[in-house]
């Protein structure tokens, strides 16, 4: 049986809001945790993590695993001024 196709709608680009790479060493240091843990607890590879702190943005699953890490430490205060919107 042939697959149907899926007919997908233009995506409306979403940008985040504040300094995201600033945020992110913000957290590190607050932490205390190592690069690699925190990989591990976001479930992603220590090199996303450098390209993140390059500018490369997460997808919208490590953004959400991150501000949950965070808010589980008592650190969600640092990643809070991040927010997603749609760009115009």
């Amino acid at each position: 049986m042939p697959r149907k196709r899926v007919k997908r709608g233009r995506r409306t680009p979403h940008v985040l809001t504040g300094d995201f790479a600033q945020a992110l060493e913000d957290f590190h240091r607050a932490s205390g945790l190592t690069w690699a843990q925190t990989a591990r607890l976001l479930g992603t590879s220590v090199v996303n993590l450098w390209r993140w702190r390059q500018g490369v943005l997460p997808n919208t699953h490590h953004l959400l695993a991150l501000q949950d890490l965070a808010d589980g430490m008592g650190l969600g205060h640092l990643l809070r001024n991040m927010t997603v919107r749609q760009q115009s």
